[in-house]
């Protein structure tokens, strides 16, 4: 059961659901999600995705959950 994403709980990490993802969907996923964060660097995107950037405010981590619901993800968040 995917976690209610709250203002208090704003999900983080989201390298669980990158691992989920089928190869070919990468890319294409990893271009929308850096739209989604508003990053232009590798290293940007990884802070993001390893739980290092803490203030990920809760409407983009609902357009992250889209995101990856429509890949099949259900709960992305995690490590």
């Amino acid at each position: 059961m995917a976690r209610e994403i709250t203002a208090k709980n704003p999900g983080k990490a989201f390298q669980k659901g990158l691992s989920e993802l089928k190869v070919k969907d990468l890319p294409e996923v990893r271009e929308a999600l850096c739209r989604i964060l508003r990053v232009t660097t590798t290293q940007g995107f990884r802070n993001y995705a390893n739980g290092k950037v803490k203030n990920l405010d809760v409407e983009k981590a609902r357009q992250i959950e889209a995101l990856f619901a429509s890949y099949g993800v259900t709960d992305p968040w995690g490590l």
